[in-house]
């Protein structure tokens, strides 16, 4: 008889699944999934480089199957050693370890549910998953702060915080509720339309304004909905990162924004449940009976998502230690955030906010937070998490856009604050924005010395000379007798033909006024902006001098991590270890001169601080 033993996954997000079952003693038997890939691209590619043949479940399904057999190792162990396409995958053991050997990258995976003609063959495909020390990145200097954490994280965050959760994400998602919870939700929809009863907004307009102030605990959807909770977790889960089949594009990044901003920003429900991770964790001043509190515990057991239940509890438990007890939903994001760094080797990460240039009590209160708690996030995880305000080029006025400059340039005293980023789609000229660099520009030499222009250029096409006009705005908004300031381009990957006069002569301009590129392949491919890989011109700037980074523009966004983005460099783009090194230099200086520029700050704003006060 066939029982399951275990499952893992191929890749970041859980798209593929390895399902194991014992059969006998002497072998497991494995099938591959790809469930959320409904195309069968995905599954046909991976079976056709590997040498295997596909077939249809029962549900018509395209899956892989195959046989496992046992081995024994020098320590006597019995040890499943799981292979495809000749490729070592993972060490499987019968107490329910498993080492993972190797795996497909998220830029492979979506190169492979694109296209029915997938070109890269088996070891371009399943990657080996370490990289030498001495060439190993240890920074994110390019990441957004609603991208950062993946969906498991996503997902215990807002069970711990039990936050609100709208009746308009239940419906989108076609999620299963339980007899209870579908009548309280229509008791508390059928209030809050009471309260646009005289409202004279259309049909749709007002269904939809109904449903978002419409909420449920988000606590109680998952924890009291023991039926539905698999399949529900996994819709969440798909909704929280970019779209599986297909060619995302930026309006699919909008629409992402949405379903992460009830975990990113959402807000805290009324009706709590009660959530434990042990006998020991009562509420206070609450009779409550032993049996009671084991069948809480209960709840959190039956959650069937391995690493889920293990974020959950272990966010229970920091509710217990004093640095962490009082966390916010966006300390405890940061913290997690820090976390998921340190597994992937990251020391130093810098991330794009809009929240620092946004003026009156709501900035103010999350620059305390900051202050709160990053001291104890970066003395238990090794992580600094510094930050730059965004500015939207798209969002936001002309009008909207000066209140920002101004806002920051008060933020900024704050040593966490390091710099500003101009952000957005690319669709217009970035010397439209002139003004606003000049702005920045002329603070970060006259008043912060160390503080980061970056501007988002060379994205897509449309624009091609934006990157050259960044670097000349940055440049001619210098006044005389005063240095380039630090100066960051993000992305970067189309600008004037790098083969011509104009292009070198840019190359050399950008080497000797200190310019640093910062590339982020994953993203590139998954938002259509990059069609062939060989094109990317990270080479070439490389080969002049110019100074390049790595970033992950949101690891939970694309289904990457900073250690899968520096091997899909080395993997796809044919980087040599000369040109790892020479991008290892770039971002040991930045650790660097971030620490001294730290301290000064730090120094300052305590001095700062105290005139405060008096």
């Amino acid at each position: 008889m066939m029982k399951f033993f275990d499952r893992f996954y191929l890749d970041k997000e859980k798209d593929i699944i390895v399902n194991l079952y014992k059969e006998n003693e002497d072998e497991l038997k494995y099938t591959i999934e790809t469930p959320n890939h409904k195309t069968g691209n995905l599954i046909t590619n991976l079976a056709q480089i590997c040498g295997v043949e596909t077939i249809k479940n029962d549900k018509e399904m395209k899956i892989i199957e195959g046989i496992i057999p046992a081995s024994i190792n020098c320590d006597n162990e019995e040890v499943y050693i799981f292979r495809l396409g000749g490729i070592k995958i993972a060490n499987i053991y019968l107490n329910g370890k498993i080492e993972i050997k190797a795996q497909i990258p998220a830029i492979n995976k979506t190169l492979m549910s694109q296209t029915k003609e997938y070109k890269l063959d088996v070891k371009k495909t399943l990657i080996k998953t370490y990289i030498l020390k001495k060439y190993k990145f240890r920074t994110d200097l390019h990441t957004h702060i609603h991208a950062n954490l993946n969906s498991d994280d996503l997902i215990a965050l807002g069970i711990k915080h039990q936050i609100k959760y709208s009746l308009y994400y239940i419906k989108k998602l076609g999620l299963k509720l339980s007899d209870k919870q579908a009548n309280d939700l229509f008791t508390e929809r059928c209030k809050i339309e009471k309260k646009y009863a005289y409202c004279d907004l259309p049909g749709k307009k007002l269904t939809r304004k109904i449903d978002d102030e419409t909420f449920i605990n988000f606590a109680d959807l998952i924890l009291n909905n023991k039926e539905n909770m698999e399949e529900n977790i996994a819709k969440i889960r798909n909704s929280l990162v970019l779209m599986k089949d297909g060619q995302a594009v930026f309006t699919n990044l909008e629409k992402l924004y949405i379903y992460r901003y009830a975990f990113s920003k959402g807000k805290i429900s009324e009706n709590k449940i009660a959530i434990r991770n042990s006998k020991i964790d009562k509420i206070p001043n609450r009779k409550i009976s032993e049996e009671k509190i084991e069948l809480e515990k209960e709840k959190i057991e039956q959650i069937t998502e391995k690493d889920i239940k293990r974020i959950l509890k272990q966010m229970l438990e920091d509710s217990k230690k004093e640095e962490y007890k009082n966390n916010s939903l966006l300390q405890d994001k940061l913290l997690w955030v820090a976390r998921e760094y340190k597994k992937q080797g990251i020391k130093y990460a810098e991330i794009s906010v809009t929240w620092i240039v946004r003026k009156g009590e709501e900035g103010a209160k999350i620059l305390k937070e900051l202050h709160e708690i990053l001291p104890h996030i970066e003395k238990e995880t090794g992580v600094k998490l510094r930050f730059l305000g965004s500015l939207s080029r798209t969002l936001m006025t002309e009008e909207q856009l000066k209140e920002g400059v101004d806002v920051l340039k008060v933020a900024a005293k704050s040593p966490y604050i390091v710099g500003s980023d101009i952000i957005g789609e690319e669709i217009n000229d970035i010397r439209n924005f002139k003004q606003v660099i000049k702005e920045l520009v002329e603070f970060a030499v006259r008043e912060n010395n160390g503080f980061t222009i970056r501007i988002h250029a060379g994205e897509n096409d449309s624009f091609r000379e934006n990157v050259e006009r960044a670097v000349s705005c940055v440049k001619e908004s210098v006044p005389e007798g005063y240095k380039m300031p630090k100066c960051r381009i993000g992305h970067g990957l189309y600008g004037i033909n790098l083969d011509t006069k104009e292009g070198i002569d840019l190359m050399h301009e950008m080497k000797k006024d200190g310019v640093v590129l910062e590339f982020q392949l994953t993203s590139n491919v998954r938002l259509n902006n990059l069609t062939q890989v060989e094109k990317h011109p990270i080479k070439q700037y490389l080969s002049y001098g110019v100074n390049c980074v790595q970033g992950s523009d949101g690891c939970g966004f694309y289904g990457t991590d900073c250690m899968e983005e520096q091997m899909a460099l080395t993997n796809l783009l044919n980087l040599t270890e000369e040109d790892l090194m020479k991008m290892r230099k770039v971002e040991d200086k930045i650790i660097k001169d971030s620490d001294k520029y730290f301290k000064i700050k730090s120094q300052k704003f305590e001095e700062w601080l105290e005139r405060k006060r008096y």
